[in-house]
């Protein structure tokens, strides 16, 4: 065991057009999902905190899916306030997916396929409620892997996510 040595170089000592930014976040009106969304958290079996910018302990992610803690097994989204709040919707959705989907895997090699599950989630569910997703693409396209079927494949599972996150929504 060791460290070898290894070339690095900084972004400064690159040259060319800065590469472009990819858009990624939703937009549309969501004034009234957001509340709609953690109203609805209770009986999709979740607990929401939105947390301030500044109290975010999760790095760039917008939002995260956990434990409470070993004894309590009920699932924590939590989700970085903004004011853009169809991208807000979508994380929650995202999250909420995760909860729904994912919450008691623990298999680290088949995580891009829970992306890819979580975000086709929040795609249909943020299409369903008139928010332009089309950001979710470039998501999707990160987190694919070789297989061309891996959302094929899945689609019975983030379908029935998605109408019931929809479902409850609604029906609140």
């Amino acid at each position: 065991m060791g460290f070898k040595p290894a070339a690095v170089f900084d972004v400064s000592q690159t040259e060319g057009e800065p590469l472009p930014e990819l858009e990624t976040e939703a937009t549309g009106d969501a004034e009234d999902l957001v509340p709609a969304l953690t109203d609805a958290a209770d009986e999709l079996g979740v607990t929401v905190r939105i947390v301030d910018a500044d109290e975010w302990a999760h790095g760039d992610a917008k939002g995260v899916c956990k434990q409470r803690d070993i004894h309590d097994f009920t699932p924590i989204v939590e989700a970085k306030a903004r004011t853009n709040q169809a991208d807000l919707a979508v994380t929650l959705i995202h999250e909420f997916a995760h909860a729904l989907l994912h919450f008691d895997v623990d298999d680290k090699a088949e995580r891009s396929k829970r992306e890819v599950e979580a975000e086709a989630v929040a795609y249909i569910v943020g299409r369903f409620f008139g928010l332009d997703t089309s950001g979710s693409a470039f998501y999707l396209a990160a987190w694919q892997n070789d297989d061309p079927e891996v959302i094929q494949d899945r689609l019975g599972r983030f379908s029935s996510t998605a109408q019931e996150i929809i479902h409850v929504v609604v029906d609140n």
